[in-house]
């Protein structure tokens, strides 16, 4: 039933009329976890990771639950949530590489940074300057994702 709901609440923004040429449509704008539990558009509740998706056709919003996102139309966002409980978790471990190019598509890391955290992201030894540098801009994704909320759009 929820499905169903997410599929009529999606079709309503999208300009496709069906829902496998709608979802074509939608691109990960935002994801964010919320302090406070919210409901997805599919009538979850409650819901703590959000996606904002943009209609790359029309412009409209819509605000999902990244399970839904990843059951029904499969963008990265489940993959980023991943990587930042990761990282929460220990700041030694590696982001990866959805959570970067998101990162650095927000302009939360630089292009050095994105290119030094591609080189040594799987390497087991890292001297102790890169692994200063990874906890640094580990520090800095999290910090931006904590912070993800006030800029998504409702």
């Amino acid at each position: 039933m929820a499905e169903f709901q997410l599929t009529r609440e999606i079709l309503d923004r999208s300009t496709a009329s069906t829902w496998d040429a709608a979802k074509l449509e939608w691109a990960l704008h935002e994801v964010f976890e919320s302090e406070e539990p919210e409901t997805c558009l599919c009538g979850h509740y409650p819901i703590i990771e959000n996606c904002v998706l943009r209609n790359k056709t029309n412009g409209a919003f819509a605000t999902v639950g990244n399970c839904c996102v990843k059951k029904f139309i499969g963008l990265p966002s489940d993959l980023i949530f991943r990587a930042v409980k990761r990282v929460r978790g220990d700041a030694d471990k590696s982001l990866n590489a959805e959570a970067i190019a998101y990162a650095r598509e927000r302009g939360w890391i630089n292009e050095w940074e994105e290119a030094f955290y591609f080189q040594i992201m799987r390497k087991r030894n890292l001297t102790v300057k890169q692994a200063a540098k990874k906890r640094q801009i580990n520090t800095k994704f999290l910090f931006q994702m904590r912070h993800a909320r006030s800029n998504a759009v409702a």
